[in-house]
């Protein structure tokens, strides 16, 4: 099988045109080769930096195309299809996380709300920057829907404000709200983790 190398994750995956069409059949429909060939290594970090392990990561992909192609003609007709799609690559991969976090397993998450860590080569200080890790990702979990999409797509994606409005189906000024309280609830549970940094509860 063919694999391509995500440098900014540093794991090889499937191509996602491959590793979903025994789900989804995209054969005489150019909506993939339309709306998601050109971004599909930006779904791909979008996800892993969610679940940040290969196989969960292929897994959540696969059940995101999934609703995907389901939504195909929302998204044809849609005012900003990619931040849409994103979106829903985005919500998929929050619910993935719950689940495992139900399940009592421990994964990493990238926020962008702690400053990216080298990892130490001290067995201590990586025990640490795991713990670290975990309750970022508990917090991230524990957000309600919308404001989780909303922070990642902000934090994550760097999505501006109209994409993230158009994704979500509100207002400019309902997103802002919603980045803005996900990130103040974000540095309320956070606080004591990163002492040093900015207030993520502040304007964006």
């Amino acid at each position: 099988m063919e694999r391509t190398t995500c440098a900014a994750v540093q794991c090889d995956v499937p191509p996602m045109h491959e590793d979903v069409e025994e789900r989804v059949d995209f054969s005489g429909d150019a909506f993939y080769d339309n709306y998601l060939a050109p971004i599909e290594a930006r779904l791909l970090r979008a996800v892993w930096r969610v679940v940040r392990d290969p196989e969960r990561s292929r897994d959540a992909l696969q059940d995101a195309l999934a609703l995907i192609w389901q939504k195909r003609a929302r998204i044809r007709a849609h005012a900003n299809p990619e931040a849409l799609i994103v979106r829903i690559c985005l919500g998929v991969a929050v619910d993935a996380l719950r689940k495992e976090r139900r399940r009592g397993r421990h994964l990493e998450l990238r926020t962008g709300v702690l400053p990216e860590m080298p990892s130490p080569d001290d067995p201590a200080e990586a025990a640490q920057e795991r713990q670290l890790r975990e309750q970022v990702q508990e917090a991230i979990a524990r957000l309600p829907g919308k404001q989780s999409v909303a922070v990642l797509m902000r934090v994550v994606e760097e999505e501006d404000y109209p994409a993230i409005a158009a994704a979500l189906g509100c207002s400019e000024s309902t997103a802002r709200v919603h980045v803005m309280r996900g990130r103040a609830r974000l540095g309320r549970v956070l606080a004591h983790l990163a002492p040093c940094a900015g207030h993520p509860g502040g304007a964006a």
